[in-house]
């Protein structure tokens, strides 16, 4: 199914993905500058910038040099683990300029060594292939290129000197270089105007091997097109920029062990994919992680480890996923989701267009599925809108002041499980985004993550995103809950929550700030386990009771009056022994809506305050 909607993207109207079947877009940070006859000139580094949002309020955007400028380059015209194999044209800088800083810090010394000896023969196939193409093409270009190339193996002080000035910029061992001719204005050899009859000698090149494979190898049917033909024993287009993957790349296909064979088919050819669906699936994935589909302006967004890439049947915005996730700007969001349920039956027509979803990881070089969904576009933005709605709840920031609030960015409702970002378990930003767009529930785990961090971190914990994400887990559970207090909800769990932000109260009125408070020292018990403490904490509430009254009678009633009115919804049953992980969600929510409560009424109380004093100060005048 993945395969065949990645063939579907490449075939689909107006993309350009399948235009030019010998090339493929490449990062190629680096590139070598020669004169007219070959002379080296220096080492430029191409990169572009990429600007993120800031994830803290206020804070500038953030710019990050990118892994380098796209250029077409041919596609290896081979399997490129065999030994001495290199790419025409552009590859990686140990391929090209023989390099080996990176090796410096290498301990192994037979390591070491075999390593070298390795990028000796790659190096040598390299300049050979240059030299092969500059003679069969007759290109001026090329043959400066391959003159640099003798100069680099004959002339030891130049290519320290190249191989120095590489070091300095502290490349990759994956990243690639190609060249630039002087004449041709720092435009690459690979230029399609100014390169073109290399091109298509390349091109030429490139269909020969591909027929020669084609008819040697074995016959069948391909799953994706339905149609008999040549199957390809490797899928080569390897994919650059997954997270965990080799700089060089991973592959989606492959077979390595006679295991994972079967039919005498060999390697590749068992996964019964033709050459075009081959070819397509391999460069649809490649544009959607470069972000070159023309029909989808943005296709990618990496959360930790995982690489989300998305896209739709037919050409429609999707800039919304980002914004989802890194700024959860809630106005465009609606505004996008603006036409979903408001009887405009084309929007959640499942015919209309679809949206899909694939979630991917690398393991050394295998591309590994972590999550894929399909559904019909509306109904993904129907779930989006839903999403945000059932976060929504009371926030205690300064900016909202007890306030409901839905501006919450996955990014930040992911950190919420975990006490920082890097121990975010690995599948939760996978989980929350497939609630997201589905509308369905969060696992238990969840919720048990949110719950743990609130009994690590006592009051400090007691964050909107984190209360948030409980709100949700539990609503979606079908449990019945508000984004502000319910001062009618009389669910012992709730209730005992909003006792605990009565105890916390009447606490401070009494001692003021202490190095730990009630929150700090008894949430954890009193929301597991309630029949544990709720004597003790009753009998301090009334010794610090009787401590305010002898200084503060008028506040000591009014806390006195708040006790006794939660204490009320109770019913007459001793505290219960045990909270299951559900009643905990709702004692979390009882305490956080209760401390909401108290900040909105005192936000309020001063601007009522400012009110009166500005009509006070304009009758004056």
């Amino acid at each position: 199914m993945i395969l065949t909607r990645l063939y579907e993207l490449a075939t689909r109207a107006g993309e350009t993905i399948l235009d030019d079947p010998a090339f493929e877009n490449s990062p190629i940070p680096y590139v070598v500058m020669i004169d007219k006859d070959g002379g080296y000139i220096g080492v430029e580094e191409r990169r572009g910038k990429t600007v993120t949002p800031s994830k803290k309020k206020g804070a500038p955007p953030k710019e990050e040099l990118d892994k380098g400028n796209l250029i077409s380059v041919p596609r290896a015209h081979g399997n490129t683990a065999s030994p001495g194999f290199t790419r025409y044209f552009a590859d990686t800088l140990p391929r090209v300029l023989l390099t080996t800083h990176d090796l410096e810090k290498e301990t192994d010394q037979t390591k070491k060594q075999n390593e070298i000896e390795k990028r000796k023969r790659n190096f040598v196939t390299f300049w050979e292939q240059i030299r092969h193409a500059a003679t069969e093409t007759n290109d001026p270009a090329l043959k400066a290129v391959a003159t640099f190339g003798k100069q680099l193996t004959e002339d030891v002080t130049l290519a320290e000197r190249v191989r120095a000035e590489v070091a300095v910029k502290e490349p990759d061992a994956g990243d690639r270089c190609t060249f630039a001719w002087y004449p041709d204005s720092g435009t690459t050899i690979l230029d399609a105007t100014k390169r073109k009859a290399v091109r298509d000698w390349f091109a030429a090149l490139l269909a020969g091997v591909a027929t020669g494979k084609q008819d040697a190898g074995p016959i069948g049917l391909c799953q994706v097109t339905g149609t008999i033909g040549p199957l390809p024993t490797s899928h080569p287009i390897k994919l650059q920029g997954v997270p965990g993957g080799l700089p060089t790349g991973v592959s989606l296909v492959s077979f390595d062990k006679d295991a994972f064979q079967h039919y005498g088919l060999d390697k590749a050819a068992n996964a019964g994919i033709g050459y075009r669906a081959t070819d397509a699936y391999c460069r649809a994935l490649a544009a959607l992680i470069n972000g070159t589909v023309a029909g989808n302006k943005v296709t990618k967004l990496r959360v930790g480890g995982t690489l989300f890439l998305f896209w739709t049947r037919e050409p429609a915005n999707t800039d919304w996923m980002t914004a989802m996730f890194e700024s959860a700007d809630t106005d465009s969001l609606k505004a996008e989701f603006e036409s979903v349920g408001t009887g405009t039956k084309s929007n959640l027509d499942p015919n209309t267009n679809d949206f899909y979803v694939l979630a991917l990881s690398g393991n050394a070089a295998r591309a590994v599925v972590r999550d894929y969904l399909e559904r019909p576009l509306g109904r993904v933005k129907e779930a989006a809108r839903n999403w945000f709605d059932d976060l929504r709840i009371a926030d205690t920031s300064k900016e909202f002041q007890g306030k409901p609030n839905d501006r919450f960015p996955l990014w930040i409702l992911a950190n919420a499980t975990a006490l920082e970002s890097d121990r975010v378990a690995p599948d939760t930003h996978t989980r929350l985004i497939q609630a997201a767009l589905t509308g369905g529930p969060l696992p238990d785990s969840v919720l048990a993550a949110c719950l743990g961090r609130l009994r690590a971190e006592g009051s400090e914990g007691l964050r909107a995103s984190r209360l948030a994400l409980i709100k949700l887990t539990l609503k979606r559970k079908g449990i019945p809950v508000s984004e502000t207090l319910n001062p009618d909800e009389r669910h012992p769990a709730y209730v005992y929550g909003r006792m605990l932000e009565v105890f916390a109260q009447i606490q401070y009125a009494a001692l003021g700030d202490v190095n730990a408070n009630v929150v700090d020292k008894f949430y954890g018990t009193f929301s597991a386990a309630p029949a544990m403490v709720f004597g003790r904490l009753m009998a301090n509430a009334q010794n610090h009771l009787r401590k305010i009254r002898g200084e503060k009678p008028g506040t000591a009633l009014v806390l006195d009056q708040r006790l006794t009115e939660v204490r009320q919804l109770l019913t007459a049953t001793p505290p219960p022994t045990q909270f299951s992980l559900q009643d905990q969600g709702r004692f979390a929510l009882g305490y956080y809506h209760e401390k909401a409560k108290r900040f909105e009424q005192i936000a309020d109380a001063k601007a009522e305050k400012a009110k009166k004093a500005g009509h006070t100060a304009k009758a004056t005048e």
